[in-house]
């Protein structure tokens, strides 16, 4: 993080403080006063590693607003009266996040005068940030990073460099192409994230493989980083709609981060960590036996169970018509535990089993944007 103005370091200093401290407002305030600080003594370009930050932190603020409402992203029309006027006060008058939480009264935009000509249109952008949740804005932030790091990395020779060209997940390189080509995998990584949380499982099966065969590239297969990768991606393959071998592609990723794990297990010598290793082995091998079967017949299973449980209930003396009625009620039931749930809940446990990574420092016109499917 060198070659920034004072000002710039001063805010991305007071940024690395409250992301440390788990106060994501506050951080995503600090590294976008960097960002605007940044771009206005560098005749409006931006800087990949300070949007890197600043998207990081809009998405963990987004993911803690998630688990405070329950799981779900926190839509800025939603928000209630105290988080927004706490938003207000983090926040200082001249922060471009502030049209996030601002809305035109009634009327605006329809003006007939002339003079009034030009109001309507940044009504309508401030109208439309409104409507951003914090996971599209943190998506379209580190889109822009990835791009200016896919750029800056297309400037630099890569030598005679042979993968993988790092032998610890903790080494730092000295070599600009490495160091670049680890934060654009870092970026691919959360941006990958990002779309698990908003449940576009296809751009984050896109992003998440991009991340993937980066990280092969800088790391052995053995690192946590490509057990993580392969994790993630069977998560966002699992939940593909649209894709009928979406399920055993999932599959494959899942044995593929089992052999990973078991591989650098094999050559852990602390016992608590080996320990460790291995719950997460046990964990996986049980989601990949879930993946393997059908979905349609495990269905069709609990539903037999359920109806054979209460037929033999029913069977101590109540009507038969009572107990079809009851059974075709359940059936009902049954049939609206469909794969909602199940996403919802798999992603929510991302948190616990694999994202347990490390602070880590961090354009394309072509900016795309995380859709809840």
């Amino acid at each position: 993080m060198s070659n920034y103005s004072t000002e710039v370091a001063k805010l991305i200093s007071e940024g690395s403080r409250a992301y440390s401290s788990k106060d994501f407002d506050l951080a995503s305030e600090k590294y976008g006063e960097a960002c605007e600080e940044y771009s206005k003594s560098h005749q409006g370009n931006e800087d990949a590693d300070l949007l890197f930050l600043y998207g990081k932190a809009v998405f963990q603020s987004g993911v803690s607003k998630s688990e405070v409402f329950g799981g779900k992203p926190a839509e800025p029309e939603v928000e209630t009266e105290n988080s927004e006027s706490k938003e207000e006060e983090s926040k200082p008058e001249t922060d471009k996040t502030d049209d996030t939480f601002q809305f035109y009264a009634d009327g605006d935009g329809e003006e007939e005068d002339g003079e009034e000509n030009e109001e309507p249109n940044e009504d309508e952008n401030n109208d439309e940030d409104a409507n951003k949740s914090d996971f599209e804005v943190a998506w379209e932030l580190l889109d822009l990073a990835r791009a200016l790091f896919e750029e800056k990395l297309e400037s630099l020779d890569k030598g005679d460099l042979k993968p993988p060209y790092l032998t610890q997940d903790t080494d730092e390189s000295s070599n600009d192409y490495i160091v670049v080509l680890k934060k654009l995998s870092e970026t691919y990584d959360i941006l990958g994230e990002v779309s698990l949380e908003a449940e576009n499982f296809n751009q984050a099966a896109d992003d998440l493989r991009k991340c993937l065969e980066l990280r092969l590239e800088l790391f052995s297969d053995t690192s946590s980083l490509i057990s993580e990768s392969h994790y993630k991606l069977a998560l966002a393959l699992e939940f593909q709609s649209d894709d009928s071998n979406s399920r055993k592609n999932a599959a494959e990723q899942m044995k593929l981060a089992i052999e990973s794990v078991e591989r650098r297990n094999k050559n852990e010598n602390d016992d608590s960590k080996r320990k460790e290793n291995q719950e997460i082995i046990d964990e996986m091998k049980e989601k990949y036996q879930d993946l393997l079967k059908d979905p349609s017949e495990e269905i069709k299973m609990q539903q037999l169970d359920i109806i054979k449980g209460i037929l033999g209930e029913e069977a101590s003396g109540s009507e038969q018509s009572a107990g079809a009625a009851i059974v075709n009620n359940l059936q009902i039931m049954v049939k609206k535990k469909q794969n909602k749930e199940e996403t919802k809940t798999v992603v929510n446990d991302l948190s616990g089993m694999v994202r347990k990574r490390k602070k880590q420092d961090a354009n394309d016109d072509k900016t795309k944007k995380p859709k809840s499917e």
